[in-house]
């Protein structure tokens, strides 16, 4: 019940800043939110996933740790959310990489956006003289959220 809560809580201060950084419910955003030390909100979210992909088209609230260093905060603030203080950012969608990518290729694919590929597609690009060939989630993905189900970057998300 307590995560249930916190959850709801959750969703309305993403309602709040959606509405502050002048959205639409056609726009589809990453949420991403830190909290210092202690992990209720992450456990919060890992028990009510259902709930949230429901509101957020698909989408779930994951751990800033998962947030791709060129993604684009459209909003954020520092909420309460069960006792606790959050940070909770509302992010432009931006692809996600392997980690073990070159930091080259990262460069050249920070610039892309994820309505420029589909599930399955592959990339071609050639970066200081040598070819890449990248292929949608196995080498990126559409969504920060996509690359943590496909990697198991989190137990509770599947």
């Amino acid at each position: 019940i307590i995560s249930a809560g916190m959850a709801r809580e959750l969703i309305n201060h993403v309602q709040q800043l959606r509405k502050a950084a002048g959205l639409e419910l056609k726009d589809f955003v990453e949420i991403f939110f830190h909290e210092e030390g202690i992990t209720s909100t992450e456990e919060a979210v890992s028990k009510n996933v259902v709930m949230l992909e429901s509101k957020f088209k698909g989408s779930v609230p994951l751990p800033q740790r998962l947030a791709p260093s060129w993604s684009v905060v459209l909003k954020s603030d520092s909420v309460d959310v069960g006792g606790s203080q959050v940070v909770v950012a509302v992010c432009r969608p931006a692809l996600a990489v392997k980690d073990s990518l070159d930091d080259a290729v990262k460069n050249v694919m920070s610039t892309k956006e994820p309505s420029d590929f589909s599930v399955g597609s592959t990339f071609r690009c050639t970066v200081d003289g040598k070819e890449y060939e990248l292929k949608e989630g196995v080498d990126f993905w559409l969504s920060s959220a996509a690359k943590a189900k496909s990697t198991n970057a989190l137990s509770w998300l599947s």
